[in-house]
């Protein structure tokens, strides 16, 4: 009985994100994210970047964008294991260290603050749901959704 009334607590407590709000986030290339961060913080959006992770590491990059600020932290949202497979979470908690893998996720960029470790970073970008992990240089590109014509 305790279980089940702490699970339904816990699930009332987390946030709500309606479930279209991430099938429908604009898809977005990693460089146009960083290029235009004002416009997109706070947005869902889609992208595919390189995920990278070490020692006090967790960060995005993609070595086509052309900007001074390289990397992205990389934060997850409390609850985004419930938005996201199985297989996925096992892939991105199964990277390697030092070793860099494709990445499609769903999510949020937060700017205006430090982020990561010692406030190295100055955008963090939280995941909402992961979409999908590949080793590095085995994603083809990412389709562009056809507009609904109503």
């Amino acid at each position: 009985m305790r279980l089940a009334l702490t699970l339904l607590l816990f699930t009332l407590s987390a946030p709500c994100i309606p479930a279209d709000e991430i099938s429908n986030a604009k898809t977005i290339t990693y460089c146009e994210l960083l290029d235009n961060a004002h416009e997109f913080e706070g947005k869902m959006v889609r992208i595919r970047a390189l995920y990278q992770t070490d020692f006090e590491q967790s960060a995005l990059t993609a070595p086509s964008c052309a900007t001074s600020i390289p990397l992205t932290w990389l934060g997850f949202d409390k609850s985004w294991e419930s938005r996201t497979s199985w297989r996925m979470r096992h892939a991105i908690r199964n990277v390697h260290w030092r070793v860099q893998s494709d990445v499609v996720l769903v999510g949020k960029l937060m700017t205006g603050h430090s982020f990561g470790h010692k406030g190295m970073y100055p955008f963090q970008f939280e995941v909402y749901k992961v979409e999908a992990v590949k080793p590095s240089g085995s994603f083809r590109p990412l389709p562009v959704r056809a507009k609904s014509t109503l």
